[in-house]
């Protein structure tokens, strides 16, 4: 009985160890297995994340703030110009064309076509090239296409009030008016090409 027990004593002395390592490593394993991937993870989470993503979104949204509200308006003033040259474009073409009518065709309905158009678009050439100063501001560089667009839109905002004031005179310096009209919708059809060139790129209208 003694030796039996002495002999289940040992056993069991062998057993217990063997069991607690068989069993210990791997649990320690997997507590290590999980505890260094977080302590990798919180190592460069606290110095990278922390600092970069809150202070980037704030800041950001400051930036934004700070820098859009105040160019609002003079963002949306610089976006009308393409806009307001449709006008001058329609009015002093047409009014050009029905003048040619009313010289065919005198005492018809055209002439007084004619003297609105001219009138209206004159007024729209000066609103159109002071929106482009508005849109590029006080700035004169650019190459050439730049040049002959900025100072042929500048020429005919200038000439614009002539034409609608003769074009109201009714009658008055007809000669004029027509040597007028001829040379703004000359120069709003370069003006139109120049225009894309600058818009599209260069060769806009064969490629």
């Amino acid at each position: 009985m003694i030796k039996g027990g002495l002999l289940a004593a040992f056993v069991l002395g062998l057993a217990v160890p063997a069991t607690v390592l068989a069993h210990g490593p791997q649990g320690h394993e997997k507590e290590a297995a999980q505890a260094s991937p977080e302590e990798e993870a919180a190592q460069p989470v606290p110095q990278q994340q922390k600092p970069v993503e809150p202070a980037a979104k704030g800041t950001g949204a400051a930036v934004e703030t700070e820098q859009l509200e105040p160019s609002r308006i003079p963002h949306f003033l610089t976006n009308l110009h393409p806009a307001t040259v449709h006008f001058p474009i329609a009015l002093l073409l047409f009014a050009a064309f029905a003048e040619l009518l009313s010289i065919a065709r005198p005492g018809g309905r055209s002439r007084a076509a004619a003297d609105i158009a001219a009138a209206s678009g004159g007024i729209a050439a000066s609103v159109a090239a002071l929106f482009g100063w508005i849109h590029t501001g006080l700035w004169l560089g650019g190459g050439d296409i730049m040049q002959w667009h900025r100072w042929l839109g500048t020429g005919l905002g200038v000439l614009g009030p002539v034409i609608a004031l003769l074009a109201l005179r009714k009658g008055e310096r007809r000669l004029m008016l027509r040597l007028l009209l001829g040379l703004s919708a000359a120069a709003i059809v370069a003006q139109g090409w120049l225009g894309g060139e600058l818009a599209h790129g260069f060769g806009h209208l064969w490629e």
